[in-house]
């Protein structure tokens, strides 16, 4: 925010995220902070349900104005009904505490894919720690090409999405994002022992063949 202030520059802060949290309390939004300089970006499809897609814009009145139009412009009619359950969900329930029984859910699925990959997986292969949200960040060797292994982690019936496709510059192809948030962890369990058979098989290819 400081360099926001210096530099005259708005903000967006997509926190979609934000109170999915399992080991502290959410933190602070940039948007408490300065709503003259901040666009706050949220969705219910993290916290109510999916299938909904009804998320929110906080912004300042000019950029507000203009967000309407491509709105409009772009999808011309969100769903009335799937805004109208939203708000009926709100008004009607504690649904501070259904985020709190999110929480746990996701918890424990992230904790078992944790443990799934310190079961499985070999040597020279990292992973992240997340502290909430339904991602973990794994990274393969130097040289590897996640989006390469894709069609032979299929071919096993295992998915994950390659780190390139997060990236402006052309990065993060050792990297690959898996998700826990929908499997019970029996199923994030035999994910995770698929895809270690699946990089398993890249690593004697690349010993046998070279790079």
């Amino acid at each position: 925010m400081a360099l926001a202030e210096a530099y005259d520059l708005l903000v967006v802060e997509d926190n979609p995220y934000g109170l999915l949290g399992f080991e502290a309390s959410p933190g602070r939004a940039l948007r408490s902070r300065s709503q003259s300089r901040v666009i706050y970006l949220g969705s219910f499809s993290k916290t109510f349900a999916a299938g909904l897609r009804v998320g929110w814009v906080l912004a300042p009145h000019a950029v507000r104005d203009k967000l309407t139009m491509v709105s409009e412009a772009q999808v011309l009619s969100p769903s009335n009904l799937t805004q109208k359950v939203v708000s009926e969900y709100l008004l009607k329930y504690p649904w501070r505490e259904q985020i709190k029984v999110f929480r746990d859910v996701y918890q424990e699925r992230r904790d078992a894919m944790l443990h799934a990959l310190e079961l499985h997986m070999p040597a020279g292969i990292t992973w992240t720690r997340p502290t909430g949200g339904f991602y973990i960040w794994l990274t393969l060797p130097e040289g590897w090409d996640a989006k390469a292994m894709v069609p032979r982690a299929l071919a096993h019936k295992v998915a994950y999405v390659p780190g390139i496709g997060f990236y402006a510059d052309g990065d993060g192809v050792r990297q690959m994002r898996l998700s826990y948030c929908y499997p019970p962890p029996e199923r994030i369990a035999e994910g995770i022992r698929r895809l270690a058979g699946v990089i398993g098989e890249e690593s004697e290819l690349r010993e046998t063949f070279g790079r």
